[in-house]
């Protein structure tokens, strides 16, 4: 198509395990009248961009390179040459609902918003990996994020992936590689503060793939809490109580340590404290579908692990800041 309304972007890397199911949930009646699909590779070493290369003879695709290898460098590129006047962001660990290109571009325009998305809902297929999902969309797990916790529709500060006008990008900026993996957030942040809105509705779920081991889940979240951390000293400013309380709990639970052996054993009480709360909360909260015993031991290990892992990335990201960062 000459002139698309819509550019798919999917910065992807190593994803021959997904990258296939996910353009073809995406590629539906609607983007093949309307839209073009960029996928923009970092160097993958596996099968993907044979398979992308397949899926071209299918689907209005194109395959970029993304020497710069992070996703926020994959979706600048994709910006730069996409021929549609919204973008909509993806992901290759994903599986979207039918319409799902259709309805982002409805929000867009009933809404009068310049960004518009669904909410994520993790899908785990092994025991660990389901625990995994069950604490993304707990609020022990991610707190008042209305985009993972659905059951919300309206204007907000963020939404999962997204659907943009291309013309904000041109008034607030590209996305932010140093943000890493935070630069969706980070943006969203400039839009807001630009006096433009967001627009959630909860009802837009896509389905995504967690880590499968508990490993890959705490180096995800580290990384996660450094981007954070890296987007509130760029705008000096919490946005939310949830961002707080990961790096409090970290001080705290190192300070009762180290007060334990300084000042008196009883400091140590507070590291079993937390513990004794959030597994707690795993053992008697409300699941659906209801969990086992086991499962609900797994979901505590989710918690601590993101708890204990974000709120480390943040304050590692604190004690690492330059004026080059800002």
């Amino acid at each position: 198509m000459a002139d698309p309304l819509v550019t798919v972007v999917m910065p992807c890397l190593n994803e021959e395990d997904n990258i296939a199911r996910a353009v073809e949930s995406l590629a539906d009646d609607y983007v093949l009248r309307n839209g073009e699909i960029l996928i923009v590779d970092g160097g993958s070493t596996d099968r993907t961009r044979e398979i992308v290369t397949e899926l071209a003879a299918k689907y209005p695709l194109r395959l970029l390179a993304n020497p710069g290898r992070l996703q926020a460098h994959g979706m600048n590129i994709g910006i730069r040459e996409a021929r549609g006047r919204i973008i909509i962001r993806a992901d290759a660990h994903c599986l979207y609902p039918p319409d799902y290109v259709r309805r982002c571009i409805q929000m867009l325009e009933k809404e009068g918003v310049f960004n518009a998305g669904g909410v994520m809902v993790p899908v785990g297929e092994t025991p660990i990996q389901k625990a995994i999902a069950r604490a993304m969309r707990h609020p022990v797990g991610v707190g008042d994020a209305k985009y993972h916790l659905g059951d919300y529709r309206g204007y907000y500060d963020g939404v999962y992936l997204g659907a943009f006008k291309k013309s904000v990008f041109e008034d607030v900026g590209s996305f932010d590689p140093r943000a890493h993996p935070n630069e969706d957030a980070e943006l969203n942040l400039r839009i807001v503060k630009s006096g433009r809105k967001i627009f959630l509705d909860g009802s837009l779920e896509v389905l995504y793939r967690p880590r499968k081991t508990f490993s890959k889940l705490f180096r995800q979240y580290f990384h996660y809490g450094r981007g954070r951390g890296y987007t509130t000293l760029k705008h000096r400013r919490f946005t939310s109580w949830r961002q707080v309380l990961p790096p409090v709990l970290i001080l705290g639970l190192l300070g009762s340590i180290v007060l334990s052996f300084l000042v008196h054993p009883l400091f140590i009480v507070v590291p079993g404290l937390y513990g004794a709360s959030v597994f707690l909360v795993a053992q008697l909260g409300k699941f659906n579908p209801p969990a086992s015993p086991r499962e609900r031991f797994l979901i505590f290990a989710a918690f601590v692990t993101m708890h204990v892992a974000w709120g480390s990335g943040f304050l590692s990201k604190l004690l690492t800041f330059s004026r080059s960062d800002g």
